[in-house]
């Protein structure tokens, strides 16, 4: 069975989920953030169909963001300052 290796965009926490819930949301179980799981990692030799050119997609978690978007609203990782910023008010 293939595993998908994440850090908990929160916490930082290493997590491994079955390759069959990539594109799922799951929960942390270190801290019980949301997280989006990313879709597996293509095994060597394998080339993924290239994805539309206008998606963005999330460095951290994979979901998928508006074109020139910077800001995940799925998991708060700001691609311009490299980190999660806090979002609350």
């Amino acid at each position: 069975m293939s595993v998908i290796s994440l850090s908990c965009p929160g916490c930082q926490q290493p997590i491994e989920a079955p390759a069959e819930m990539a594109g799922q949301i799951a929960q942390c179980p270190a801290c019980s953030q949301e997280i989006s799981i990313p879709q597996a990692v293509a095994d060597a030799g394998v080339v993924p169909a290239a994805a539309p050119p206008a998606e963005n997609a999330c460095s951290s978690c994979g979901a998928a963001m508006e074109k020139d978007s910077v800001l995940c609203v799925q998991c708060g990782f700001h691609s311009g300052l490299g980190k999660k910023i806090d979002t609350d008010l």
